[in-house]
């Protein structure tokens, strides 16, 4: 992603935030299905490892 660290950190937190929320609460309204949406979570965490440390994510969170 080209764009300022601190853009792209909020950019990368805001995805991290929208997948991992479709994955847990299974929204009717979208139409992603949860699987995926964990699968895009985890992808997010693998490539970008130290923003989900610093916000406090691992790939046990889409499941709590």
């Amino acid at each position: 992603m080209n764009a300022r660290p601190a853009v792209r950190d909020a950019l990368v937190k805001r995805k991290m935030l929208h997948w991992r929320e479709i994955a847990r609460f299974k929204c009717h309204g979208h139409i992603c299905p949860p699987s995926q949406a964990r699968k895009n979570y985890w992808r997010l965490i693998a490539r970008y490892p130290e923003i989900a440390a610093r916000l406090g994510f691992n790939e046990a969170s889409v499941y709590l």
